[in-house]
């Protein structure tokens, strides 16, 4: 979304670590001065998602999670207006053998438990719950724990083969969306990205931002945002829209132009830039 230059701005509300409970018992009337938000995803469920025996710490009981998702929706609401998207996002799947590995890396051969404190049967378990929760309050999801290892799969393929399995083993071709078998990967973010671009453009299309014509770039001048976002040409003037001898002039006229409205006749204050 960082890309699509000028036409949003992206904010990141928890720091690392951080479970679903996190944001609502920390953040509960914090909304950090952001005003005007568009849209607002809830991605949680991969530290959840701990075993409760190996890391209590950081598991959180799925009827707890449910219960939590869905007093997020409550806090965007309450902070951001009644009438902001939301998207939710599933915690990826989780690979073992490079969970594994991590630990030998980080702790050290003595140290290492062996023992997975995330898996793929729990990493499934939650992401069934944020689907639930999404459809039970009908906002659009994103299952990447399924769309990663869907992606990846090839003609020919079965769910029991272990170049493309779901039991986490050590051969999986969507190992490379995670950096330490939990984490995302740069590949894994710009999976992410994509995927939520492509669910903005189809159910929020006054928010997608439409890429240029010529070049499918949309962090250039001929790149389009929906109307929603103010203006067309997003939060501040382009480059070639400024004129050296007197910039003030782009910015208030382009100023004009974000205050006209929200494409769903209301009109937003301007977001500082």
């Amino acid at each position: 979304l960082e890309s699509d230059q000028g036409k949003y701005d992206v904010f990141d509300s928890m720091t690392s670590g951080a479970g679903s409970g996190g944001i609502y018992n920390n953040n509960g009337n914090e909304n950090d001065g952001i005003s005007d938000v568009k849209l607002a995803t809830i991605f949680f469920g991969a530290n959840d998602a701990s075993c409760s025996k190996l890391n209590p710490r950081h598991h959180v009981p799925i009827p707890t999670f449910e219960s939590n998702l869905e007093k997020i929706v409550y806090l965007c609401k309450l902070n951001y207006g009644e009438k902001v998207r939301i998207v939710f996002i599933t915690p990826p799947p989780v690979h073992h053998q490079s969970r594994l590995e991590f630990q030998i890396k980080r702790w050290g051969k003595d140290k290492a438990t062996g023992e997975l404190e995330r898996n793929m049967e729990l990493s499934s378990q939650y992401a069934s719950s944020v689907m639930k929760v999404a459809k039970k309050m009908n906002y659009p999801s994103l299952n990447i724990w399924q769309m990663m290892q869907d992606a990846t799969r090839i003609d020919g393929d079965n769910e029991n083969d272990n170049a493309n399995s779901s039991d986490g083993g050590d051969n999986e071709r969507w190992s490379k969306y995670l950096s330490d078998g939990l984490h995302l990967s740069a590949e894994g973010n710009l999976f992410v990205g994509r995927s939520l671009n492509d669910l903005i453009a189809k159910e929020f299309p006054e928010i997608a931002v439409v890429p240029c014509e010529h070049t499918g770039y949309t962090g250039n001048s001929s790149s389009k945002g929906g109307e929603a976002l103010g203006s067309e040409k997003g939060v501040g003037p382009w480059h070639d829209e400024i004129n050296h001898l007197d910039a003030a002039k782009a910015f208030a006229d382009h100023s004009l132009c974000h205050d006209r409205g929200n494409g769903d006749g209301s009109v937003s204050k301007k977001r500082k830039v």
